[in-house]
């Protein structure tokens, strides 16, 4: 009787164009493969490891029931590596994750630039599951004139987390010229309320000069009063912020 694992198997190999395309792009022996997905026989540890990362799931869920199974991958389709080492590296970097790279929900962000400490910065950040990855969303106000900036600017990206820490590689939405990569400590905890850490990339008027931040990202829950986290958004002197910066 076919085991959980060939039976899944069998489920992981219907995504793909044939199990001789699998077997090639995922470096296995296509004999021993077809002896899997019979239940002749099962991987070793290291090969369950390469099928797992080929197909993008975590290696528990390969063992789950059947049934179970096939609900996870019809609802979460698997992502399988491609050939090329850029996307494949991407895919593995941001697309194979169990669990969201951090907690989800709203961030109140708060950034200083070290060269120029006067003012703080105050924007709204969004955290969620996006499939098989992490999405970051940011949300800057720029309302002072003297600032050549529009008075809203909207940053998209992804995140992945890695030793504690969580990675984010955004970029401006609307004309694209301002990339930054931002790492930010998840502490000790899971739940973790304060990230700190620090923005590096391109300044949002020209995308031509390379600038740096501190920054602190206050969670605000899953469902906070957005109008007001948005009317805080803003540029302060750091003397004069609203008493809620300061806690």
């Amino acid at each position: 009787m076919p085991s959980n694992l060939s039976q899944n198997l069998s489920t992981l190999a219907s995504y793909g164009n044939s199990v001789a395309d699998i077997c090639r792009r995922a470096n296995l022996n296509r004999t021993q493969f077809n002896r899997y997905l019979a239940g002749q026989s099962q991987p070793s540890l290291q090969t369950l490891r390469r099928i797992c990362d080929f197909f993008g799931i975590d290696e528990h869920e390969i063992f789950m029931a059947p049934e179970a199974f096939r609900e996870l991958v019809r609802l979460r389709p698997p992502v399988l590596a491609a050939r090329d080492p850029a996307t494949g590296f991407a895919q593995r970097l941001f697309l194979n994750q169990s669990k969201p790279a951090a907690q989800t929900g709203y961030y109140q962000g708060y950034l200083t630039d070290p060269a120029d400490p006067s003012n703080v910065y105050v924007h709204l950040v969004k955290v969620a599951q996006s499939g098989r990855g992490t999405a970051v969303k940011i949300i800057a106000r720029y309302p002072r004139d003297q600032i050549n900036l529009p008075k809203r600017l909207k940053f998209e990206g992804i995140a992945t987390q890695q030793a504690g820490r969580l990675f984010c590689v955004i970029q401006e939405s609307k004309m694209r010229k301002s990339t930054s990569c931002i790492v930010l400590s998840l502490g000790d905890f899971d739940n973790t309320t304060t990230l700190g850490g620090l923005i590096l990339g391109t300044e949002p008027e020209t995308g031509n000069e390379i600038t740096t931040y501190q920054t602190v990202w206050r969670y605000l829950g899953k469902t906070p009063d957005l109008r007001a986290a948005l009317k805080r958004c803003g540029v302060y002197p750091a003397t004069g912020a609203p008493a809620d910066l300061a806690q």
